[in-house]
């Protein structure tokens, strides 16, 4: 299907219209759509084509859906024919007088998406990471053993909890109900559910009005209270200072319209993500408890970042699943700007035309089984969901949310952090899903958790090591990204000399940067005196923070006594990483560090080029060694071939007296272990973990060894002879 060639629209005043789904006679489509909008869509797509009519209610929707949606919006065919304005321009009034980012089209709605990408985007939110499970754990906190919650109204405070801790850095509990009753009024009315005239209700028009004077309130507190200095940027902080290309930054009115927004993101679409990741992992025991298993194994390591929350690879993959069979967002509603012809079917101006994606999540190519919840579909080597482009769970394309990292981080932290301090159990014991409506498809109000109690720790908290070094590659997100790799690719390295300057307090922030070589300081003015606040040694990154809020830089970085090797990350590239690929630093960092250790590969191992090592790297794993660890121990089997990413491991060997001599150091980009693997031989030697930090490895086993020496012409190619070269 998503092969088919995709015709032009034309107009054709012959071309019949798009046939209507059946439904009853007075109502349509009416009890369908209120019962699962989900399974209307896909029945009504597999039956009458990729554009078809439904009748809903007093509204009339034609549809264009699945992969045919998906190339309307590739071929810029929705900009051309299609407008959002009509419908999102009011509902944007009830945010504000700035323009709405949803009735936006051209350059205008690209602008704004860039600016939101960056203030919503996973880097902002990672720093919050300890306060969004904290909300939870203080909320759970309150229930009581036998008390009976209703989930769709718990993780909808809890959402609301989460999204004010990021965006301000605090509660707004006491203005919930208003801010719920908003949010509600304008799903409701921007979904075409309920007539603009409930925006007169004096109920809405007050609460309304109460969160327009607590927004505009907050905005000035944080104006007066000098936002740049921020350590922890919020959200608010960051579109407070965010620049578009041209320099400029968003108006107070802009500002207060997309912090306003985010009310919707997280107790309309994150809530219900939420509610049925619980329905489901209530429902799948064993899943459950594996789930239980990795996040108490995360929780005791400590969850401190975004990339923490990432490596809960099996929690992740419930939620890419939740996702994909109980999608969300239904679709996008437009209107006609005028007659046109889509796969010989006639759209008439004035036509509300809704592109849907969720037809694409129930094909049988790339989903085997699509009407199974199977979360291992979403993990290595299956990983259905990243496949034919058919994964679309926020929109598509230009429509894409720009929240969608956002709210991820706070759907896992939401559910790790409740599935981890709580026993419970479903209530009734037999209930079974019903959904409700409202614009959006959620579980109904009978969907309830008794509480058993609080979880007790006790028990073995370590996933399985099969498990883990399974999805060990998944940790380094971006890894199989050609788009990231491309931009990661015009990182300039650059070196420093002793005690040069890298960059000064108070200059412009203009560049992230991570260390190849050498160590720097980070000093601050303070009391007309130079202190020195930190020392960086390879592997380590700095300068994400200026970039974010576009405020100086707050302190100097001086290369060491060596001078130091860096690799230097533009403002742009920087920006553009984090709004569309939707990484965070320490992801940069990480994709960073392993480019310099492949180069650093290269340079040691003449014989293994740039593309033979591209294919090679993702067999490698990559771990983490805390100080003290022993990698290599003397005298066991030669099993593995590993890479410092970043960091330091000592060499040492027993003597004839039995103690053990330092024979060497290794850091970034040195590797070890081959001996034994060329040999046959055990181990002639031990490698601990040194050094202040972890030691970030790469691995590959005797079989990725074998092939790492197959590429380089075999054992009588260059590789080898250049392996044999540094043994003697």
């Amino acid at each position: 299907m998503a092969n088919l060639p995709t015709p032009q629209p034309a107009p054709d005043q012959a071309a019949p219209l798009p046939p209507l789904a059946r439904g009853q006679c007075v109502f349509g489509n009416t009890f369908d759509f209120l019962r699962d909008t989900t399974r209307l869509l896909v029945n009504s797509y597999r039956e009458l084509g990729p554009v078809f009519r439904l009748r809903a209610l007093w509204l009339r929707y034609t549809v264009i859906g699945g992969f045919e949606a998906r190339d309307f919006i590739r071929q810029g065919l929705d900009e051309k024919y299609l407008t959002r304005e009509a419908i999102f321009a009011e509902v944007g009034r009830q945010l504000g007088s700035a323009d709405f980012v949803l009735g936006q089209s051209g350059e205008k709605h690209l602008r704004f998406r860039r600016l939101l990408s960056i203030a919503y985007s996973r880097e902002v939110a990672s720093a919050w990471v300890p306060d969004l499970l904290e909300v939870v754990r203080t909320h759970a906190r309150n229930w009581k053993p036998g008390q009976v919650i209703h989930v769709m109204e718990e993780v909808q405070r809890l959402a609301f909890e989460q999204y004010c801790q990021v965006m301000c850095g605090r509660s707004l509990g006491a203005h919930y109900r208003d801010c719920l009753r908003v949010t509600d009024y304008n799903m409701n009315v921007g979904g075409r559910v309920w007539p603009f005239f409930m925006y007169r209700m004096p109920w809405y028009r007050a609460s309304r009005q109460r969160v327009l004077d607590l927004m505009w309130g907050l905005v000035q507190e944080r104006r007066a209270a000098s936002h740049s200095h921020a350590e922890r940027p919020t959200i608010l902080d960051t579109l407070m200072s965010v620049r578009d290309d041209h320099g400029q930054p968003l108006t107070d009115d802009e500002v207060v319209c997309y912090s306003m927004y985010g009310f919707a993101g997280s107790s309309s679409y994150m809530s219900r993500v939420v509610a049925f990741m619980l329905y489901e992992l209530v429902k799948h025991p064993d899943l459950l408890a594996q789930v239980r298993t990795e996040v108490a194994s995360a929780l005791a390591d400590g969850i401190s970042d975004a990339s923490d929350v990432r490596s809960l690879r099996l929690l992740q993959a419930t939620y890419h699943e939740t996702l994909r069979f109980h999608p969300v967002s239904q679709g996008m509603p437009c209107l006609a700007a005028q007659d046109f012809v889509y796969h010989g079917k006639q759209v008439r101006k004035g036509d509300v035309t809704v592109l849907s994606q969720v037809p694409m999540s129930f094909s049988s190519c790339p989903f085997h089984r699509p009407e199974q919840f199977e979360p291992e579909r979403c993990l290595e080597p299956r990983m259905e969901h990243r496949k034919e482009n058919a994964f679309h769970p926020f929109g598509i394309g230009h429509r894409t949310c720009t929240a969608m990292g956002l709210v991820e981080q706070m759907a896992l932290t939401q559910v790790a952090a409740l599935v981890h301090h709580l026993d419970f159990e479903l209530s009734p014991p037999d209930y079974q899903l019903r959904l409700t409506v409202k614009p959006l498809p959620a579980p109904d109000r009978h969907f309830g958790l008794r509480i058993l109690g609080p979880r007790s720790h006790t028990q073995a908290t370590t996933a399985p090591r099969a498990f883990l070094e399974e999805q060990a590659l998944a940790k380094v997100v971006g890894h199989d990204d050609p788009a990231v790799l491309r931009l990661l690719s015009q990182a300039s390295p650059v070196h420093f000399y002793p005690d040069e300057i890298i960059l000064r307090e108070g200059d412009p922030s203009d560049a992230f940067y991570l260390i190849a070589r050498g160590q720097v300081s980070v000093s601050r003015r303070i009391h007309d005196q130079d202190s020195v606040l930190a020392q960086l040694d390879a592997g380590d990154s700095f300068g994400e923070i200026g970039l974010l809020q576009h405020r100086t830089r707050t302190a100097t970085v001086t290369a060491g006594k060596e001078g130091a090797d860096l690799y230097q990350l533009s403002r742009g590239l920087f920006e553009q990483l984090v709004a569309t690929s939707d990484l965070v630093s320490c992801d940069l960092r990480r994709l960073l560090q392993k480019r310099m250790a492949s180069q650093r590969l290269m340079e040691a191992l003449p014989g293994l080029n740039a593309t033979t090592l591209q294919r090679l790297l993702p067999g490698f794993l990559p771990i983490t060694s805390p100080v003290g660890t022993v990698i290599l121990r003397e005298g066991d089997p030669a099993d593995a071939f590993y890479l410092v990413v970043s960091g330091q491991v000592q060499v040492t060997r027993r003597t004839e007296q039995g103690s053990d001599v330092a024979i060497a150091t290794l850091g970034t980009g040195e590797y070890f272990g081959e001996l034994g693997l060329l040999t046959g031989h055990p181990r002639n030697a031990s490698v601990i973990a040194t050094g202040d930090a972890p030691v970030e490895l790469l691995r590959t086993d005797a079989a990725g060894f074998a092939q790492l020496i197959e590429a380089g012409g075999g054992r009588d190619g260059s590789l080898a002879m250049a392996l044999a070269r540094r043994m003697n």
